[in-house]
């Protein structure tokens, strides 16, 4: 028996087991796409989000997650990226970035989802963005935006961010670089998916 115990032990100390027993202390579901240790300590949650605009999730995700906002306050630093696929544009995201740096973003992303899932309008098109454009009293910017190798870049840049975390559902969320989530894991309920995140960032702010 104490041969046995004594080669247990020993496996114990030799095999990794950290991983494990970090995600044990991290409650929830997930896919973990980073060294989990990094975690310890974190005195805040950074939360990429890669969302589309023609997503169900992602418009529901809008709204849901204002809850993870109003509790974690600047504790949560959530950055987006639009990305998109197929036949679509990247008008929509282009209008992200522009509509980002005159500090109407946020504004602006309703509109389009509203104007997709309510109205049935096709945002991806051009003509579409210039008419939500001027009804927020920033045409001339929004043109010359579209035109800008900036936006562009910001533009290609979350497409490839967005390969790198195989963001091949919306929406991706990625938790400080290491914990990926994603609506299948609730079978699309986004409702289940944002309280999964609340457990999830709780257990990352109190992970010593």
């Amino acid at each position: 028996m104490k041969y046995v115990l004594t080669v247990l032990l020993s496996l114990a100390v030799l095999l990794p087991g950290t991983a494990w027993s970090a995600a044990e202390k991290i409650k929830g579901k997930y896919e973990v796409v980073g060294a989990i240790d990094s975690l310890k300590g974190a005195k805040e949650i950074e939360m990429l989000e890669f969302f589309n605009y023609s997503c169900g999730h992602c418009y529901r995700f809008l709204e849901t997650s204002k809850k993870l906002h109003a509790k974690y306050k600047d504790k949560l630093l959530h950055k987006k990226y639009p990305i998109y696929w197929g036949n679509q544009t990247p008008y929509p995201s282009m209008a992200f970035y522009i509509s980002d740096e005159l500090g109407m973003e946020g504004k602006f992303t309703q509109d389009l989802f509203d104007t997709n899932f309510k109205l049935n309008i096709n945002i991806f098109k051009p003509q579409v963005i210039q008419i939500l454009a001027k009804d927020f009293g920033i045409e001339k910017e929004m043109t010359a935006g579209m035109q800008s190798d900036k936006i562009k870049a910001r533009v290609d840049k979350a497409i490839e961010l967005g390969k790198q975390y195989n963001a091949s559902e919306t929406p991706t969320i990625i938790i400080n670089k290491t914990l990926k989530v994603v609506p299948s894991k609730f079978d699309g309920n986004v409702d289940a998916m944002t309280d999964n995140l609340d457990v999830i960032f709780h257990d990352i702010l109190n992970f010593k």
